[in-house]
């Protein structure tokens, strides 16, 4: 059931920040390879978490927190600075939010609503079935009538890859027709580590600068073009 959050656990103060991340997927090795990210991610993300983050300021996680053993999430998570909001992901849901609660989130849920933002792991109005590990569906285009955006992760670097057969029979609903070009929705927001640089990002600049992390479709390339000795950058 989709709730509106904001019910007093989330402050609004001129010294509390609020940031989202999501896919972390701490200590998934796979992900060096499949989303091309650098050798010892995990450590990154938790330095430049801690870089960030007062222990004032409240962090949205937008799903799939850690692969492997859920032994070790605990101390993990007492690692990161900041109150911490979960929502789960398809490699978190294998233990109720009351789980994620007692080992380190303040908050677990698997969508809620902020400024009439929907934020949620997959998509919204994805169908999940088995926890997100057999082909989604999806719902009517529509969004709850009091959203006008949708912020998710689970896309992770659409534009550059991460997508191969089994991926795609699972996402295929999911993905627009020209999906490396954009979403399939216009009132999707793709929040994606792979294009925030490995760092959390203040929620007001993330919605402000679409274009900065990519969150509606990629970069535009430049073409270089020599004219009369003068270099012209042309989009293509």
């Amino acid at each position: 059931m989709i709730r509106d959050c904001y019910d007093g656990y989330i402050e609004e103060a001129e010294d509390i920040s609020i940031y989202i991340i999501s896919d972390t997927h701490f200590n998934h090795l796979k992900l060096e390879t499949h989303c091309d990210r650098p050798e010892g991610f995990t450590e990154l993300i938790v330095n430049r978490w801690n870089q960030t983050v007062k222990p004032t300021d409240i962090v949205f996680h937008l799903g799939d927190v850690a692969i492997g053993p859920k032994r070790y999430v605990k101390d993990l998570l007492s690692l990161l600075s900041g109150r911490k909001v979960l929502v789960r992901g398809n490699h978190d849901r294998d233990k109720s939010c009351g789980w994620w609660m007692e080992n380190g989130f303040d908050f677990a849920c698997d969508s809620f609503v902020y400024r009439n933002i929907l934020f949620t792991h997959e998509p919204a109005n994805a169908i999940i079935k088995s926890n997100g590990n057999r082909p989604y569906d999806q719902l009517e285009e529509t969004l709850p009538s009091n959203c006008i955006i949708n912020v998710h992760g689970h896309l992770h670097n659409i534009w550059d890859g991460f997508f191969d057969e089994k991926r795609m029979e699972r996402d295929k609903a999911l993905l627009g027709i020209d999906f490396r070009k954009q979403l399939k929705y216009p009132w999707q927001r793709l929040l994606a580590l792979e294009y925030t640089d490995y760092r959390l990002v203040e929620l007001n600049k993330f919605l402000a600068h679409p274009e900065r992390y990519q969150s509606t479709g990629p970069k535009e390339k430049k073409d270089a073009v020599q004219q009369e000795g003068t270099t012209i950058n042309r989009a293509v």
